[in-house]
């Protein structure tokens, strides 16, 4: 029993012994390291009415025996594959030949024109227009079936039921997610059927804030596209002015426009809540065979956005203006010696211009674009 006492004794002197206090240690903690999240940048670039009159497609079949089209965007390819996302108005619609192909005033445009457009690499294609009705339902069923093909393409402002104008638009770029809308002002006065009204976005600001307000939440960032304006203006009207305020004070970040098929200034409007919306008021024609010189000119809008890595805040930046040659050669469409082709004006030399058949230079490019544009963003020729 001594022997156990003595032992346990000698158990507890050791554990006091290890439980003296110790000094208290001079050294500064160490901080957590808190990394810095990158940002994310997304390219994109937005071009005008894809505009397809019958010379352009009679060409073509006249030249190939088939609607073949890629060599008209062949010299701007390198371009739109250089950016994240590409843009473009396809003005016309693509109801396809079994519907019977035809020119203005109720247009009705190959199916092969989209497989161009989808070759030359644009990722978002506008296609609600005042020529949305030319071929009434059946038109825009064509239109939208045939883009269920690329399933990597969005298009925006046609629906073939009120599910799916009702389901959100989304492009996803480098962790970077878009909602995006489309509207027009209206069909040329073609009634759309009642209880149909889904088949084209017309725009009023009431449909607008219920769309952009369904987005927000599920996306970083939202972009609008605007079928608007007087047709061969240069200067945006009262009413582009008024929506694109409001869609500043909901918070859109990019309003991208069209239909005056000529161009009309880039600008910044600020929202109510100090936010920054980048207006791009009309981007001209991209592709057409109209007659005026004028309308041989269209833009192209480049910009980046930005989202930052550690707060989610977006920001437009980086923004300029290419201006964009329609060249048309001179040459007989119904035996296929003329030449359609789109170049950016940094591209397109004196050479060219000499040959483009409505007798323009590139200096006639040049000025019109300072005739119209601001000085508010780079302008590159």
């Amino acid at each position: 029993m001594k022997k156990l006492f003595v032992l346990l004794s000698m158990f507890l002197l050791i554990g006091c012994a290890a439980q003296e206090p110790q000094e208290p240690s001079t050294e500064t903690p160490t901080e957590p390291v808190v990394e810095e999240k990158e940002d994310s940048v997304v390219s994109f670039m937005a071009v005008g009415d894809n505009l397809i009159h019958a010379a352009i497609y009679m060409n073509a079949y006249a030249k190939y025996g088939a609607y073949e089209f890629d060599d008209i965007y062949s010299e701007i390819k390198y371009f739109v594959e250089s950016k994240d996302v590409a843009y473009i108005n396809q003005e016309t619609i693509l109801g396809g030949t079994e519907l019977g192909l035809s020119h203005y005033p109720m247009f009705n445009s190959p199916h092969e024109i989209g497989e161009a457009v989808a070759n030359a690499g644009f990722d978002w294609i506008a296609s609600c227009s005042n020529h949305s009705m030319d071929k009434f339902e059946a038109g825009i069923i064509s239109d939208l079936n045939f883009w269920d093909q690329y399933p990597d393409i969005v298009t925006t402002g046609l629906n073939r039921s009120f599910e799916e104008q009702q389901t959100n638009k989304y492009i996803e770029r480098n962790g970077v997610k878009f909602g995006v809308l489309g509207y027009t002002y209206g069909t040329n006065g073609i009634e759309i059927p009642e209880g149909k009204e889904y088949l084209v976005n017309l725009y009023s600001k009431e449909r607008i804030k219920e769309d952009v307000e369904r987005l927000k939440g599920t996306c970083d960032s939202i972009l609008v596209s605007m079928h608007w304006g007087d047709e061969y203006s240069t200067t945006p009207n009262a009413e582009q002015q008024e929506l694109a305020q409001y869609m500043a004070d909901l918070g859109v970040d990019v309003i991208i426009g069209e239909h005056p098929h000529v161009i009309q200034p880039m600008d910044w409007v600020e929202g109510k809540d100090g936010n920054r919306t980048l207006v791009i008021y009309s981007l001209g024609n991209f592709l057409s065979s109209q007659d005026e010189p004028f309308n041989m000119l269209g833009g192209c809008a480049s910009f980046d956005i930005r989202k930052d890595g550690d707060t989610g805040e977006i920001t437009v930046e980086n923004v300029k203006w290419y201006p964009v040659v329609n060249h048309i050669s001179n040459g007989d469409y119904t035996a296929g010696t003329r030449d359609y082709r789109v170049y950016l004006l940094k591209d397109y030399t004196d050479e060219l211009a000499s040959q483009h058949r409505l007798g323009v230079t590139r200096q006639y490019f040049i000025d019109k674009t300072e005739e119209v544009m601001n000085d508010k963003f780079e302008i590159v020729y």
